[in-house]
């Protein structure tokens, strides 16, 4: 109860360093699983309007029915065919085939970016977890310290004879010491996992979960 208690009380603290909304936004926009899946949905997404007339746009020339004749000054006929140049335009609608397989596309990257943000979001709270935890470990060790530097303060002036008691605070002390030890290895690994969610930009991630910086723009 009182561990809870304590790890409630350090959390607005820990929570200041980073959040989690510009840590998943930055995730999203360079996992490399949602960035695949985003670049097969525009490959299969319909073309527009404009592109659809670039495509199916062609220059015909076509003879025309009957002859012209022209006379020069000189006194020369000369008798041609007429010519008819113009733009021919065929705009198909895109079919239901086409629709299906955009839809499908879509689909998958919304699942995609669901999994990915669920996956992040877990590991983004067993760090702030652990990052709590941290914080508790340090809030402890600083008690036994104070503690046993009391104690060993008031032996030094003859108020106390116990030494066994300085000893045991001094158990104690070393005990949270090697927790923090512990935590602060699993910190970093954790910092570490979530960072890779960002594929080639896992660095900038790394030192922003790290307190090191802000994420880039």
């Amino acid at each position: 109860m009182r561990r809870s208690l304590l790890l409630m009380l350090l959390w607005p603290a820990l929570a200041a360093a980073w959040e989690e909304e510009p840590a998943i936004a930055f995730i999203l926009a360079h996992n490399p699983v949602v960035i695949a899946q985003r670049q097969a949905t525009e490959a299969y997404q319909p073309p527009s309007l404009t592109r659809r007339v670039m495509e199916h746009t062609s220059f015909y020339v076509r003879a025309a029915s009957g002859t012209s004749t022209t006379v020069s000054e000189g006194g020369d006929t000369t008798t041609s065919d007429p010519m008819t140049v113009g733009i021919q335009v065929n705009i198909p609608l895109s079919s239901p085939k086409e629709q299906r397989e955009y839809a499908q596309q879509a689909l998958a990257e919304a699942t995609r970016i669901d999994e990915v943000r669920g996956r992040a979001l877990t590991d983004l709270s067993k760090l702030r977890e652990l990052e709590a935890e941290r914080a508790a470990a340090q809030e402890r060790l600083d008690f036994h310290k104070s503690k046993a530097d009391w104690m060993q303060e008031r032996i030094k002036k003859g108020f106390e004879g116990d030494v066994e008691k300085l000893w045991e605070a001094a158990q104690k002390q070393n005990t949270e010491a090697a927790a923090a030890k512990r935590l602060d290895l699993l910190i970093a690994a954790q910092r570490r996992q979530v960072a890779h969610y960002a594929g080639e930009q896992w660095e900038p991630l790394l030192n922003y979960l790290s307190g090191k910086g802000k994420l880039p723009e």
